[in-house]
């Protein structure tokens, strides 16, 4: 692989990538500083300037050769993601499939999406008034380790098509992908993308290093640091927190199918996943049931180094310190481990097994906290009512699902279900449909990634004005004039239009 380290033009302390699985260190980077992030960001300004003035099709046409680019190096790209996280091959090779679908998405809908907009010139009727949509310029986008290549993506794919361009700044546990990744999409033909390399020091110089918005993926206690650093700039920002996703289970679903999808849900990427079904909500009727199947679901889950596995390494190690006290305290309130439950130090130092745990009570952490490890929760609920009632009784809300065969009964689950994002008779189908908008509610964050709602969020709306005639005179100009209407005749014109119905 060849790494391109961003600003560094001297020696500077290096940061060092390590497999999870057995702790071989993969690669080192440079610690980029602040002077570092602000090299980064004036690069990226002056590159933006080509960038910005070219057309929505233009960029759209770059885009695919970008995707192009990622196709044939996605074996390398796979190799450096699975030896960073420790994830399987397969669950690899999908996330650059997954980036790659997203630049086409983008592609495909960011000339339409980013084209002026007609939009009605009501009660002026002799304007003609439309929205254009302009690139703020720089955006620094600040992603995780869970997914090193999609989740920046998800971010960059937008970013890029509104003609920004961005300075990337990877985690420290998976740099290594994020130097790669951007080298691959500024070898398709433009410096669209900066890499700052680092630890929180350097995500700090980027959240107040001027950039015009920063995108952040990752916890709330971080998005509160870059929040602050943003206000004194006033940066806007898009922020895509945690989850503690819930899945509901209807008196009439297929139980069979609801837990394998939750076991699925849950234990993909070793649980590490934003939107993994932590939680399953299941009436009492169903209860057993779900519990029995949700059991031989799990024992067919295989677990290890072994990159055909389905289930890899916990990507940071101490996470399992979390799991294994959020598991303590459970059962020490009166939960069972049905499957799983132990650190697996046999397979090395990062292996946890996949657990599903029942009779989990409301206000226990695990029912509450972001575990981010393969552990499934079942909370047994009294109907629908109930099972609504506490999935909302949470601080987050970034997904969910509901499994359940009567429409009427799920579309209202669907309606008082306080989620971004909901999946019915599936789970995670939002986030790998780009035509949906990504993002939460609460303490999962605020604005959108993917869809329309996702290209507009890193582009400005102008509001334009202009008068049908050009014979006609200004609207503003003439309000001084000989021709000024009184504050009576104004209110006797809005008495006429509006005034009939109104309440004594």
């Amino acid at each position: 692989m060849t790494v391109t380290e961003g600003p560094a033009i001297e020696d500077r302390p290096r940061l060092a990538s390590t497999d999870p699985r057995d702790g071989r260190t993969v690669g080192t980077v440079a610690v980029h500083d602040a002077a570092d992030v602000v090299v980064a960001v004036a690069r990226a300004r002056t590159n933006q300037t080509d960038w910005g003035r070219r057309s929505p099709a233009e960029r759209a046409h770059h885009l695919r050769r970008i995707r192009a680019r990622l196709a044939v190096r996605a074996r390398e790209l796979a190799e450096v993601i699975a030896s960073e996280t420790g994830k399987p091959d397969f669950d690899a090779m999908a996330e650059v499939l997954s980036c790659a679908v997203l630049f086409t998405h983008t592609a495909r809908r960011a000339p339409k999406v980013l084209a002026p907009e007609k939009v009605s010139s009501f009660p002026l009727y002799v304007k003609r008034a439309e929205i254009r949509y302009e690139p703020y310029g720089v955006v620094g986008v600040i992603s995780p380790w869970n997914y090193p290549a999609f989740v920046p993506v998800q971010a960059l794919s937008a970013v890029l098509a509104a003609g920004n361009t961005a300075v990337l700044k990877p985690s420290e546990l998976t740099p290594l992908t994020g130097v790669l990744l951007a080298e691959i999409i500024n070898e398709a033909g433009a410096p669209l993308v900066e890499v700052v390399t680092g630890d929180g020091v350097t995500g700090a110089a980027l959240s107040s290093s001027g950039v015009d918005k920063i995108a952040f993926t990752g916890s709330p206690a971080t998005a509160r640091h870059i929040l602050r650093a943003a206000a004194e700039n006033l940066t806007p920002t898009v922020m895509e927190l945690g989850g503690k996703d819930a899945m509901i289970v209807c008196d009439d679903a297929d139980i069979a199918a609801a837990a394998r999808t939750a076991v699925a849900g849950c234990f993909a990427n070793a649980g590490q996943t934003c939107i993994a079904v932590e939680r399953v909500l299941v009436t009492r009727r169903n209860h057993a049931a779900f519990r029995d199947a949700a059991v031989r679901a799990a024992q067919r889950v295989t677990v290890g180094p072994e990159r055909t596995k389905h289930v890899g390494a916990i990507t940071q190690p101490p996470q399992i310190d979390v799991i294994e006290q959020r598991l303590r305290d459970a059962t020490a309130a009166g939960a069972t481990i049905l499957v799983g439950g132990r650190r697996r130090d046999d397979l090395g130092a990062s292996f946890f097994e996949p657990t599903i745990v029942d009779d989990v009570r409301p206000d226990m952490a695990l029912a509450r906290e972001e575990t981010f490890g393969p552990v499934l929760s079942i909370i047994p609920v009294d109907d629908v009512d109930d099972a609504v009632r506490v999935a909302n009784d949470c601080d987050y809300g970034l997904a969910g699902s509901v499994f359940g065969r009567d429409r009427r009964v799920v579309d209202d689950v669907v309606e008082r279900f306080a989620t971004g994002a909901i999946s019915i008779n599936d789970a995670l189908a939002t986030a790998l449909l780009p035509g949906l908008p990504f993002g939460g509610v609460r303490s999962s964050g605020f604005g959108r990634l993917h869809g329309d709602a996702g290209i507009r969020e890193f582009a400005v709306p102008k509001a334009v004005a202009t008068s049908r005639l050009a014979v006609l005179p200004g609207l503003t100009g003439s309000m001084f004039g000989s021709v000024r209407p009184s504050a009576a005749q104004v209110g006797t014109v809005l008495r006429v239009l509006w005034g009939r119905g109104a309440s004594a």
